[in-house]
């Protein structure tokens, strides 16, 4: 089959899925007719977006470097060092393994009811959409709060006590050629139980893939070390990574020799060490930094550009957008009628979810080519893809923000009852028992405004990303601008398509519309 053929399937399977797959909205609770046509909406978004490149085009003329940026080094301060100190340290540690550990056991002694259980809410509002918000726009609190970083942590420091000489581990060296693919198979795992799973609600099957994912973790620490796991092999350290690059805050260590003797490459292309965990800890507490610097601009990093990052970044923009696709009223209704009684949602349900990948990839790779063609074949298509793939961060941090935020103050509610009663045995631990959800604490009409306004923010941002990622690597400004031409085209569609999605839960059919 060619290549043609074989995307023409998959486009089909992707189309099938959507047809059966039992998906809940994360939802805006009621509809709401728009003040004006949605294609104005659509159209005006997509000439934000435009417009901004033409901008960008007249005021961005050189390339910055990404040291090149402001930062404030919060450390100078002593409230500032007081959040770094090893006790808020260790407190938002132990937060992190007793939620784990909540989940595990509200799985095994709780009630079987989703709704009478705290660990769906846990797992999938508080924690999954929750702290991909608190890393995008405050700073990458997973390292901090990561359950199985610590207990690995305490173990290694346990095992050094007892045994000086030794480390816990087999040491070996992590394969460079992997790259982060395991990290990827975790995410892609992780995406299909969440968006296909149809038991994904059930407390006992969240404690089965948490312990599920404890071994994975824990092997893959005990084989090659922690930090190189954390980094390759951690699903949730590398998205949660990703979006933290978005956020204002770093870690930064300015001894060069601390870097040298880091058991990971931690040093970025252009020499700095930024948000290593490992140096800032062993280094001298003058040459550590807790920085606040400017949104987006820790995306202009170049460290760690590969064929599986990439992968990478566009299965997490691709599993979000399949997410809110699958939940549109008219592509439910459309093949619920011609392909209603499929024997086996999750089997439909996972060629929806890879074959949507694959297209959303294949679409990226071919526009790589044209992006390399326009510009003069500086670089190749491959090296295109991987040098502009994280200028979508915005975009998927973007669309999770539309998609997510009403969900996460709407049914985020549920955790208030739920944490004096966490098992649904009939307690009232905190006196909260009785708290009924308030769904009207956001409007359909703020929550379609804010989804306008993160989709245009986020392409713009990606825009900008984009340009000065341009400037940098293609050195002759013509060739540089015209190469964007192509990921323009890209922006403006997919914002277009982006808002479409996002308007469906809420804007009542009619003709402007």
């Amino acid at each position: 089959m060619t290549l043609l053929g074989k995307l023409t399937a998959m486009a089909i399977a992707a189309g099938m899925a959507l047809v059966v797959y039992p998906v809940a909205a994360h939802g805006f609770g009621e509809r709401y007719d728009l003040p004006v046509p949605l294609s104005l909406y659509l159209f005006g978004a997509g000439a934000a977006v435009a417009l901004s490149f033409v901008m960008m085009g007249v005021f961005v003329r050189g390339a910055t470097g990404s040291y090149g940026y402001p930062r404030f080094n919060l450390l100078r301060w002593r409230a500032g060092r007081a959040v770094a100190h090893p006790v808020v340290v260790t407190a938002l540690q132990l937060l992190g393994v007793a939620a784990l550990v909540l989940v595990v056991m509200a799985g095994i002694v709780g009630s079987l009811n989703p709704a009478k259980n705290i660990s769906p809410s846990l797992v999938w509002i508080i924690w999954w959409v929750g702290t991909a918000y608190v890393s995008a726009l405050i700073g990458n609190v997973w390292r901090l709060v990561n359950p199985w970083n610590a207990t690995f942590a305490w173990a290694e420091r346990a095992y050094r006590a007892i045994t000086p000489d030794g480390e816990l581990g087999m040491g070996w060296r992590y394969p460079a050629a992997l790259g982060v693919w395991p990290g990827v198979v975790a995410f892609l795992a992780f995406a299909w139980v969440e968006i296909v799973y149809i038991d994904s609600a059930l407390p006992g099957r969240i404690t089965q893939f948490a312990l599920l994912y404890t071994v994975y973790m824990w092997t893959g620490m005990y084989l090659f070390g922690r930090e190189a796991w954390l980094r390759h092999g951690d699903a949730f350290t590398l998205v949660y990574g990703f979006l933290a690059r978005f956020s204002p805050t770093e870690l930064r260590v300015t001894d060069a020799a601390v870097c040298a003797e880091c058991s990971v490459d931690c040093s970025d292309a252009d020499g700095d060490c930024i948000d290593c965990a490992e140096c800032f800890v062993v280094a001298e507490p003058e040459r550590r930094e807790l920085n606040v610097r400017p949104y987006v601009v820790g995306l202009l990093r170049t460290k760690g550009r590969s064929a599986s990052v990439m992968v990478l970044v566009l299965l997490l923009l691709s599993t979000v957008s399949f997410d809110g696709f699958a939940s549109t009223p008219a592509w439910g209704r459309i093949f619920n009628a011609l392909f209603a009684g499929f024997p086996d949602a999750n089997i439909v349900g996972s060629i929806g979810l890879l074959g949507f990948t694959a297209i959303v990839m294949s679409v990226y790779i071919v526009f790589s080519g044209l992006m390399s063609a326009a510009g003069g074949f500086r670089l190749l298509p491959e090296q295109m893809g991987q040098a502009f793939v994280l200028s979508l961060i915005p975009i998927a941090l973007a669309y999770h923000l539309a998609h997510f935020f009403s969900y996460l103050l709407i049914q985020g509610q549920s955790v208030i009852p739920l944490a004096s009663d966490p098992f649904g045995l009939g307690r009232d631990l905190f006196g909260t028992a009785g708290y009924a959800i308030n769904i009207g604490v956001i409007s359909a009409r703020t929550t379609w405004l804010l989804a306008v306004g993160a989709i245009v923010i986020g392409h713009v941002s990606a825009v900008y990303l984009a340009h000065v990622t341009a400037l940098r690597e293609i050195p002759e400004r013509r060739h540089a601008l015209r190469s964007q031409y192509p990921m323009l085209v890209l922006m403006v569609a997919y914002t277009m398509v982006s808002l479409w999605i996002l308007s469906q839960p809420i804007v009542e059919p009619s003709a402007g519309n």
